[in-house]
């Protein structure tokens, strides 16, 4: 669901370290900045308990730090080390954009979340070291991520893992052999903050085919502003037309593979064309309020198979939860990130932002998927083993096969089929995607 400010107010031009020192008044700032976002979360964030997290002490730990900071740099890491005691996928800081951009850099790394682990795939220029014993190379070897400036690799820790231009920082990783070791890594002397900010999926966000009678429909996103849209501009318009499109196959292969969520307005009147009886979740810290999906006209018939991953989160995750609740689909695949809550957003006095996890499901005999992700009828998942033993590109080739040849089975199609819906898969994957500058 989209997100909503929430302690919002007038940024103030913050200097940056080469401009001041920090002031008396700098540091006022950062105490306002750290106790509007403390509390916000205080008072709105539901899952301390689910987390084993005691905000109190963390307030008491991190407070002192952040308001004795010595500059903006400092400030932000120390909210970042704050924000990372919370591993909600859905926890996200950025410190105040006037700050960083143009000034700040991350490292030319590649990582990837395999069974909740962050691997480290490739590493910045200079900073490999000999692959470790039983490993010819070291991208087989995929050391995991355990540290990052002394803080957990959380998505609300991100920030900790860029820094000034050509500054270095720590990280720990852990090796197939528990072994863990620390390494420098540096970050570029040319910013490049905005090659790394939000994706737009251009015409490629809803990708349509067929293979024999089963209609394969791949919706990598429910949020409109990420996705090029028709003449009208509706994202619904857009995805019942290709329902529509499918409408005479006898099974349908709904491929949410790292689709990230959205607003349920997008998303709700397309999975109505799926549904056949009506559908509501209370959530809200109370329950105040009510989601409800109402079957809509067309209606597709067929059977459907949902392909879920580990990068499926939020609205994606709700839409195979929606389908299945219904029983209108099996769902597939991997584990899925568990990104259940709406998502509120806090803007503090600085204009740093902080996204995070609002309103959970509170509907009685309805099981929360927060963390643990939704209910899978045939589990198929990406392993950190594969990975090591194929690489990331081979595992992902294979589980891919496996996940779709799955779902053919469900919908009792042909297994000779599954070659031709891979390849359907690959091509939609393949569709080019932009990035938007940071807003």
């Amino acid at each position: 669901p989209a997100a909503r400010p929430v302690a919002a107010t007038a940024a103030p031009a913050l200097p940056r370290p080469a401009d001041e020192p920090a002031s008396d008044a700098l540091a006022e700032l950062f105490a306002a900045t750290f106790d509007a976002h403390w509390e916000t979360l205080r008072d709105g964030y539901p899952f301390f308990g689910l987390y084993g997290v005691d905000w109190e002490a963390e307030r008491a730990e991190h407070r002192p730090r952040a308001v004795a900071a010595s500059d903006v740099d400092a400030f932000a890491w120390e909210l970042g080390r704050l924000f990372s005691a919370l591993p909600d996928p859905h926890l996200a800081f950025l410190p105040a954009v006037d700050t960083i951009i143009g000034r700040w850099s991350y490292p030319d790394v590649e990582t990837r979340i395999v069974e909740r682990r962050t691997l480290l795939l490739e590493w910045p220029d200079g900073a490999e070291p000999p692959p470790p014993a039983g490993f010819e190379d070291l991208s087989r070897a995929c050391p995991e991520i355990v540290a990052v400036r002394g803080a957990p690799p959380t998505s609300a820790s991100q920030i900790l893992a860029a820094g000034p231009l050509g500054s270095t920082y720590d990280v720990r990783l852990r090796w197939p052999d528990g072994v863990e070791t620390t390494h420098a890594f540096r970050c570029p002397d040319a910013s490049n903050l905005t090659e790394l900010m939000e994706r737009h999926y251009g015409e490629g966000w809803l990708v349509t085919g067929r293979v024999g009678d089963v209609g394969y429909l791949r919706v990598k996103t429910f949020q409109p502003d990420k996705a090029t849209l028709g003449p009208d501009g509706k994202m619904t318009t857009m995805l019942r037309a290709a329902l529509a499109e499918l409408d005479d196959t006898r099974g349908l292969v709904l491929d949410v593979q790292a689709n990230g969520g959205g607003i349920v307005a997008a998303s709700d009147p397309f999975l109505g064309n799926l549904l056949e009886r009506r559908m509501s979740y209370r959530w809200g810290r109370e329950g105040e309020q009510r989601r409800v999906i109402r079957p809509r006209t067309p209606r597709y018939e067929g059977e459907v198979v949902v392909v879920v991953d580990e990068r499926t989160a939020s609205g994606g995750e709700w839409a195979a939860r929606i389908l299945r609740d219904a029983g209108r689909a099996r769902v597939i695949g991997g584990r899925t990130v568990g990104a259940e809550a709406a998502v509120h957003e806090s803007v503090g006095p600085d204009g740093s932002r902080v996204m995070y996890s609002a309103w959970p499901v509170v509907e009685p005999g309805i099981d929360p998927f927060q963390e643990t992700g939704v209910a899978l009828d045939r589990a198929l998942p990406l392993t950190v083993a594969d990975v090591r033993a194929h690489g990331l590109e081979e595992a992902l080739r294979r589980v891919r096969h496996a996940r779709f040849a799955a779902a053919l089975e469900l919908l009792g199609a042909p297994a000779s089929d599954v070659d031709a819906l891979v390849e359907l898969a690959d091509a939609a994957d393949a569709e080019e995607t932009t990035l938007t500058e940071m807003r």
